[in-house]
């Protein structure tokens, strides 16, 4: 089996035809269950990204909302509008407020523990103290791929949850790691640490910065991805 991830909300353009914003949403392809991780910032241009993808609506099971940030959140609305049956992921730090917007959506609370949402598929849970943010792990037979919005708790943290989780090497990493305002020496820090936990694949784009991005292209080759909106990737499941 495959897993397959597409970028469907990112403020840098990869694919011809999908139109970019600020913000970022990741879908999910699995075992024919479709997983919506964000939803960008402006629901019209998710939509239209999605079709231009060609992604079945009645596809999306599942929408994981990494954290409360317009930029995450602001296509909530149009997406559950695309399948009646859409289960919602929310943390419980803003649990409440995506409730008062959609009464009769399905959500599902999410706490600081970790939540396995479906086969393979986990929540770290909660995580960071000032804004609390969830990433989601997708278990493969090659390693854990791990989608992050912001990674405002930390890209370590979340990878330590992570691996506590599944005790397995990182296959990729994708999403924004919030590094855009970082200096050289605080990101090659990182890249030292992600290099010793063996992270095969970067593909990290939204908040990550031009400065991050460029000295994760000089330091992993091939394996950093220019990621951004309509970027694909398969990997086996």
């Amino acid at each position: 089996m495959i897993v397959d991830l597409t970028v469907l909300f990112d403020n840098y353009p990869a694919e011809e035809g999908f139109e970019t914003g600020w913000g970022y949403s990741c879908f999910i392809k699995k075992d024919e269950e479709g997983i919506l991780f964000d939803t960008g910032a402006d629901g019209q241009k998710l939509i239209k990204n999605i079709q231009k993808a060609e992604i079945k609506s009645d596809l999306i099971s599942k929408i994981v909302i990494s954290h409360a940030h317009e930029d995450h959140s602001g296509g909530l609305k149009e997406a559950v509008e695309l399948n009646s049956q859409i289960e919602i992921y929310v943390g419980d730090s803003f649990y409440n407020g995506v409730k008062a917007l959609l009464p009769y959506a399905k959500l599902k609370k999410v706490s600081s523990e970790p939540l396995e949402i479906t086969e393979e598929v986990y929540l770290t849970g909660e995580l960071g103290e000032k804004i609390k943010e969830v990433s989601l792990i997708i278990n493969t037979k090659e390693g854990l791929i791990i989608i992050t919005g912001c990674a405002h708790p930390g890209v370590e943290k979340i990878i330590e949850r992570a691996t506590s989780i599944v005790k397995k090497n990182i296959l990729a990493l994708l999403g924004g790691l919030h590094l855009m305002y970082k200096n050289k020496k605080e990101i090659l820090e990182l890249i030292s640490y992600l290099k010793s936990k063996n992270v095969k694949y970067i593909a990290s784009s939204h908040c990550t910065g031009e400065l991050a991005r460029k000295l994760f292209e000089e330091n992993f080759g091939e394996r950093f991805i220019k990621a951004g909106v309509g970027t694909h990737l398969s990997f086996k499941n």
